[in-house]
């Protein structure tokens, strides 16, 4: 199967605001590679990202999302299944919304993702020895990114309120689990896509798990309030 269409698809995050780089991959295979570094850095850093989301898989431990900020910007790895998008943002990005829209990216691409290779794969060259280089032109980029932004809701921003106001009665790991617990259990494949009311139903249904009626209750009112925030 083609992966042109993934390829176009992850380039385009590139015209997000504050997004210096993007890499995507499978495995050792690097799909995509847009970095402000050379090839063999970019593969150093494929490389150590791999090792530390395995580290995580032989534990059982699901990871949807890494955020790594260091003093020359952030490096946010989205993943699904064994697909992994990664960002290198600089201090104008919005992480929240360089998530939502990789998270609808890998969505919906999942099937070609899903037969892509884990292996490294060989560069595309011309009989003569010159390398073909791919470029996509600029109209359809816009065309691409205009249509995904629609479909990216706030659930990055309201998974922090959740998790903030969880953090009055719990630890912070432990809001965590009940929030993808939550989604586990609602079968929420991908919260990015769902409309306000729903992500509203969903924040609400986080803290309906709190035992304890009368915190829970209070726990509610703070939420509603830091929805209203968010106009949700």
């Amino acid at each position: 199967m083609s992966l042109n269409a993934v390829i176009t698809a992850a380039a385009a995050l590139q015209r997000l605001d504050g997004v210096a780089g993007v890499m995507l991959f499978k495995g050792r295979n690097i799909i995509h590679l847009q970095m402000p570094f050379s090839a063999n850095r970019a593969e150093d850093l494929r490389e150590v990202i791999t090792q530390m989301l395995d580290g995580y898989r032989q534990v059982r431990r699901k990871i949807r999302q890494v955020y790594l900020e260091f003093d020359g910007g952030v490096l946010l790895s989205v993943v699904q299944d064994e697909s992994v998008m990664l960002f290198f943002l600089t201090s104008r990005a919005d992480a929240d919304l360089a998530a939502s829209a990789a998270s609808v990216m890998l969505n919906d691409n999942s099937g070609a993702l899903n037969q892509a290779s884990f292996e490294a794969q060989p560069k595309s060259r011309h009989p003569d020895g010159i390398e073909e280089l791919v470029v996509t032109s600029p109209r359809a980029l816009t065309q691409i990114t205009e249509k995904a932004e629609p479909t990216v809701n706030h659930w990055g921003a309201v998974r922090k309120c959740v998790e903030a106001v969880l953090g009055k009665v719990m630890g912070r790991a432990q809001a965590s689990n009940l929030i993808e617990r939550t989604l586990e259990e609602t079968k929420i494949g991908d919260p990015y896509r769902l409309s306000a009311n729903d992500v509203r139903k969903l924040a609400i249904s986080i803290i309906d798990h709190v035992p304890n009626h009368t915190k829970r209750r209070q726990l509610l009112v703070e939420l509603d309030g830091a929805l209203e925030g968010l106009k949700l």
